[in-house]
């Protein structure tokens, strides 16, 4: 297997604000589609740093003329951005993330995996194209995927609520379904099914965190 590092930067929503109020943030990105013509993604992100500097962060969304719609639970943001994602563009079926993707003092440091070298390096040659892109490191080895540390401490439970959420689209944005539809479906109470669903969401938060330690 084969694992690279990645340090881009290039104009987007979130770099900029990542320096001017001292914030850092990881995720993953979430989807991207048309819809009128226009094209959209959504992202989700983890915020970091001090609790005012996130409220100054969370609020200069709000007056961003590319972000459309946003959802803030706690440290966790949702935005649907209008605007074409030009590096998921690079991204294709034989890479997979081991880490989520930290965003840094205007750079994106991105961890990817493959089974060949070759898909690695066609990343960096078409992201070379449309960004600032640097390697810095690529070599063989056994990736450390972060779900896979993420999932044993999770109870039988907590593990079902966050499988069912992210299989009925509660993750997706828009949310496709409610944390009442979701307890429904599992036949548990509403206040039973959130506990465990936030219990699951806070592991998996902290393991994003440890990741970039």
């Amino acid at each position: 297997m084969w694992v690279a590092k990645f340090k881009i930067t290039h104009d987007d929503w979130i770099l900029p604000k990542t320096l001017k109020y001292d914030v850092s943030a990881t995720g993953i990105p979430v989807n991207a589609y048309e819809k009128n013509g226009k094209k959209l993604h959504s992202g989700m992100v983890f915020l970091h740093g001090k609790k005012e500097d996130k409220e100054k962060f969370i609020e200069s969304l709000k007056h961003d003329k590319f972000i459309k719609d946003i959802d803030v639970k706690g440290n966790q943001v949702y935005v649907l951005i209008e605007g074409e994602d030009a590096i998921t563009h690079a991204f294709d079926a034989s890479l997979f993330f081991t880490q989520p993707v930290l965003l840094k003092k205007g750079y994106e440091y991105w961890e990817l995996g493959s089974w060949n070298r070759e898909s690695l390096i066609k990343f960096y040659n078409k992201v070379k194209k449309i960004a600032s892109i640097e390697i810095l490191r690529i070599k063989q080895e056994m990736p450390s995927v972060f779900i896979q540390h993420t999932i044993p401490k999770l109870t039988n439970k907590q593990r079902f609520a966050v499988e069912l959420a992210i299989e009925k689209g509660y993750y997706e944005y828009p949310r496709k379904i409610s944390v009442q539809e979701l307890a429904k479906i599992s036949k548990s109470p509403r206040s039973t099914f959130q506990e465990h669903l936030r219990k699951a969401e806070s592991k998996l938060m902290k393991i994003l965190l440890q990741s970039q330690n």
